[in-house]
């Protein structure tokens, strides 16, 4: 069974991996967003910056036990 956290961050995954190829989102940039490529690709690099910030806020990690 899947924790909370490992459904958090696998639906996170699957947003980020859903984004355009930046290629595309250059070339419809304008027809669908009325953005020039660069602001488009620009903006898409943001949201998924934030996406991954979103999916680990509040998320500790222990750090690894040191051995002798």
């Amino acid at each position: 069974m899947n924790t909370p956290l490992e459904l958090k961050l696998h639906a996170a995954l699957k947003r980020i991996a859903a984004y355009d190829h930046p290629d595309r989102l250059a070339r419809r940039a304008e027809k669908d967003y009325g953005l020039l490529p660069e602001e488009a690709i620009e903006m898409a690099y943001e949201n998924v910056i934030m996406e991954a910030k979103n999916a680990i806020k509040g998320v500790r990690v222990k750090p690894p036990k040191e051995t002798p």
